[in-house]
Parts: C-alpha cells; sequence; structure tokens
C-alpha cells in the first residue's frame, strides 16, 4: 500500500570524514531515520503512515469432527472474531478533531451500510495455526484508496475536485509542506485542520482535491524521536543519489517549507495550532497553495503507542460462530 516507505529509512544524518594521500576512507555515520505512526490495541492497530487497519482473531477447533472439519470451522470462527475487532478499531478511527467513525456509525444509516460492508470486505493477510487446533487469522482493510474507509466521508465532507495547476518545473519555492508536532500529544484523524492563532483554517479538507485524498489521505504521518533534527530529513540535503538510482519524489517533494506546531486543537486533539508568521508564509505563497490543494503535507510526531486506550475489544454476541452470523446480527441490533 505504500512503496516509499523503503526509502525512508535512506535519509541518513550522517557525519563523514575522509582522509585522502594513500589512507582508507574512515566513515562514522549516526542514522536517523522516520518511523512509522502506529496506533494499537489488544487485537490489532491502526497504521497511520501506510494507511490500514488492521485486526486479529483466535477460533477455536470444536470438541467433535474429523481434523479436517475441525480445522475449517477454527478458521471460519477465527476470521469472524477478527473482522469483529476491526469494526471495533474501525470505529474508534478519528474522521476529525471532532468525530469518531462511531460517531457517524450511530447517526448515519447511510455511512453505517458502507461501513459494514467495508468490514466484510476485509482481507486476510495473515493466518497461524496453533498446536491445539486452534487458529488465528489477521485481517485488513485500507484507510485509502478506492472504496477505502475514506470514500464515504468524503461526501460528507463535500469534498470537491480543485483546479490544480501544472507541477512547478523550476528549483524554486516550496513543493510542500512538513510540520513538527512532536511534543505536542497530537493524534493522528483523516482530515485534521492547521489552524493559526487566530483559529483561521490553514489547511483544510475544504482546500484539497478529492481525487489526491482518496489516493494518498490528507496528510501522511511520520515519527520521529524527541531530539533529533528534523531538518536533514526532509528536503534537497536528506537524499544522496547515486548514478545508477532513480530517486523516488517524497510527498512533500524536495523543497518543504519546514515549521513548528504550537500546540494541539480540538476535543479529540487532532488539529495544529501554528504560529501567525508561518501562516503569513503559508498564506501568501501561490505555489504552496497548489501543493496544499494536492495534499503535499507531512506531520511528523512522537512514536504512538497505544493511541486507542479504553476501546478494548468486545466479546461475540452470545450464539454467534461465523461471519454470516455476526454481520446479520450486526445489521439487526447495530455495532454497540
Amino acid at each position: 500500500m505504500i512503496k516509499r516507505w523503503t526509502l525512508r529509512p535512506l535519509r541518513l544524518l550522517a557525519i563523514v570524514w575522509v582522509c585522502i594521500g594513500g589512507m582508507a576512507a574512515t566513515a562514522l555515520a549516526e542514522v536517523v531515520a522516520l518511523g512509522q505512526a502506529v496506533e494499537r490495541s489488544g487485537n490489532g492497530e491502526i497504521n497511520w503512515t501506510t494507511g490500514s487497519v488492521q485486526a486479529t482473531g483466535l477460533g477455536a477447533p470444536p470438541d467433535k469432527g474429523g481434523p479436517g472439519q475441525a480445522r475449517a470451522m477454527a478458521e471460519r470462527a477465527a476470521y469472524a472474531v477478527a473482522v469483529r475487532n476491526l469494526l471495533e478499531i474501525v470505529k474508534g478511527v478519528r474522521v476529525d478533531s471532532a468525530t469518531l467513525v462511531e460517531n457517524y456509525i450511530v447517526t448515519n444509516d447511510v455511512i453505517k451500510t458502507q461501513v459494514s460492508g467495508f468490514v466484510r470486505g476485509a482481507q486476510t493477510v495473515k493466518k497461524d495455526v496453533q498446536a491445539d487446533g486452534g487458529v488465528e487469522i489477521t485481517v485488513r482493510v485500507p484507510l485509502w484508496g478506492v472504496d477505502s474507509l475514506i470514500t464515504p466521508f468524503l461526501n460528507e465532507k463535500a469534498i470537491g475536485s480543485q483546479n490544480l495547476p501544472p507541477e512547478p518545473e523550476s528549483g524554486e519555492g516550496p513543493t510542500g509542506l512538513v510540520i513538527d508536532a512532536r511534543g505536542m500529544g497530537l493524534k493522528p484523524a483523516f482530515f485534521p485542520m492547521v489552524v493559526d492563532e487566530n483559529g483561521t483554517v490553514i489547511y483544510g479538507p475544504d482546500m484539497i482535491d478529492r481525487a489526491t485524498v482518496e489516493k494518498n489521505g490528507a496528510v501522511q504521518y511520520q515519527t520521529l524521536p524527541k531530539g533529533a533534527n528534523i531538518s536533514s530529513l526532509f528536503g534537497e540535503d536528506a537524499y544522496v543519489i547515486r548514478p545508477v538510482q532513480i530517486a523516488l519524489v517524497p510527498r512533500e517533494g524536495r523543497r518543504p517549507l519546514k515549521i513548528k506546531g504550537v500546540d494541539k486543537a480540538g476535543a479529540l486533539k487532532a488539529n495544529i495550532l501554528i504560529s501567525s508568521d508561518d501562516a503569513k508564509k503559508i498564506r501568501g505563497d501561490a505555489q504552496m497553495g497548489a501543493a496544499l490543494r494536492r495534499s503535499k503535507v507531512v506531520v511528523v510526531t512522537d512514536p504512538l503507542i497505544a493511541g486507542l486506550e479504553g476501546r478494548l475489544p468486545k466479546p461475540m454476541p452470545e450464539g454467534i460462530h461465523g461471519i454470516e452470523q455476526l454481520l446479520a446480527f450486526l445489521a439487526v441490533h447495530g455495532t454497540d
């Protein structure tokens, strides 16, 4: 789902001493790599960098029946549990800084139906058979992309097509925006807003192109340990390209504007407050405006460990033993 990740760890902060004149070259390098923004729960995770949600489920074999039948029944049970756990994690995804997917499911029947169908199509990405005959299955669905979790919310947010000028060919001007949001306790969301100290929206869903955000999300989240120098990881100086290599252009481009967030904002801590001075730099640049419409925004946060606290998976309803029974139960009783 993400190909650029293989390049990102190659962004190295290096100090190299080379001795010339018959002496062997000596190099000392300190490696600092960007990490993935992952929120974990007991039975799954949301990866805000690669754009995926996954969950696991464990199915036990029945006491009766042959080995083949027992294995098949354990797999069906494991898949049903994994889908149930996946649904709980999906419900906790932040749409913006005020609402979760769960809020829309409760109040909007159309979105409830779309999300249920989305979960129904979860792909099995891993299957482990236990020593006792039990089976553990991991299922995964995309956060963005065609027919992904973000799709029904594009209409809800009234996100349409934007007039996008051609990509600039010159080597001048900003190609994107990188916000250092470390130390703020920021939480990822589908549609975060960047606001200045007066509350004016600098970046938000009203200004992004629908096709671009559906394909790649509104922002890309990366993580970096506290104290690491962010300036050396973004921009032209962050890439060492050998003649035989073809460099992939990163989301933020080669000349991003790099700014420091001031604080988080919003009930779910997903919006980013920036200084008035930085806001002026963004608003006053037409090339930056075009980059924002293409959602060329990267947000660097602290490593995420457990962003879904308090959302423990619910047990399977009594008498539910398979995915079809589970989905039928949800259709009648809802997801609560």
